[in-house]
C-alpha cells in the first residue's frame, strides 16, 4: 500500500499535469474569467464599503427593464447549448439559427440597458452624483462592455455558419476542425460566465436598493 504522501504527491503531479496539457486559448479565458471576476468583486465590496460607511439612505430604484434583460439574457445561454448541441448533431443550419437568435438576444439586452440608464436618468439618477447611482451605471456599464465582445465573437460565428451551411463539404471540414469546436466551446463558456454575473449583481442590486 503506498503512503498518503506518495499518493497526494501524485494527484498533485496529474492536476499540473492537466493544466501543462490545457489549450493556450482555454488557459487565456481561464485567466480572463478571473481577472473579470476580480474586478467586479472589488467594484461590489467598493459599494458596500460606500454606503455602510455613509450610511446613505438609497433612492435609486433598480429599473423594471433590467428584469426582462436578465430573462432574455439566461434565454440566449439556453439558446447557446441548443447552439453547441446542433454542432455536435452536424446541423449546420440549425446551428446558423441559434447562433442569430443568440446575438438578436444579446442586442436586445444591450438595448434594455440603454433603456435602463434612461429610467436612471429621468428618474434624476446620474453617472456624477449619489454612489449608488454611480456604481449602478459603471458595473452594469462595464459588464455590457465584456458582452460586446462575446457579441462581436458571435457575430463571426454567425457569418462563418452561414456561409459553410449550403455547402456540405464546408460543413463537415468545419464540424470536424477542433479549432473551431474550441472556438465554439470557449464562446459558449464566456458568454455562460457573463450571464451567471449578470444574475449575480442584478439579484445584489435588486436587495440593495
Amino acid at each position: 500500500m503506498q503512503p498518503k504522501k506518495n499518493i497526494q504527491a501524485k494527484y498533485r503531479e496529474s492536476s499540473f499535469q492537466q493544466i501543462e496539457k490545457m489549450h493556450p486559448y482555454k488557459m487565456l479565458l481561464v485567466l480572463g474569467i478571473v481577472g473579470i471576476a476580480m474586478i467586479f468583486v472589488f467594484l461590489v465590496i467598493a459599494y458596500t464599503v460606500s454606503i455602510s460607511n455613509y450610511l446613505q439612505v438609497s433612492e435609486v430604484r433598480l429599473p423594471k427593464i433590467f428584469t426582462l434583460a436578465t430573462i432574455i439574457l439566461l434565454g440566449s445561454s439556453f439558446a447557446l447549448n441548443l447552439a453547441i448541441k446542433a454542432f455536435h448533431e452536424d446541423n449546420m443550419r440549425q446551428l446558423n439559427f441559434m447562433i442569430f437568435l443568440v446575438l438578436l438576444m444579446g442586442v436586445i439586452f444591450t438595448g434594455c440597458q440603454f433603456l435602463g440608464w434612461l429610467d436612471l436618468k429621468e428618474s434624476g439618477i446620474f453617472l456624477v452624483g449619489q454612489s449608488s447611482g454611480t456604481f449602478l451605471y459603471v458595473i452594469s456599464g462595464l459588464h455590457l462592455m465584456h458582452l460586446t465582445g462575446g457579441i462581436l465573437f458571435l457575430l463571426l460565428a454567425l457569418v462563418k455558419t452561414y456561409k459553410v451551411r449550403q455547402d456540405p463539404v464546408k460543413a463537415l471540414i468545419m464540424v470536424t476542425n477542433p479549432f473551431d469546436k474550441l472556438r465554439l466551446e470557449l464562446l459558449t463558456v464566456y458568454w455562460h460566465f457573463l450571464s451567471a454575473l449578470w444574475l449575480f449583481l442584478f439579484f445584489f442590486f435588486l436587495y440593495t436598493f
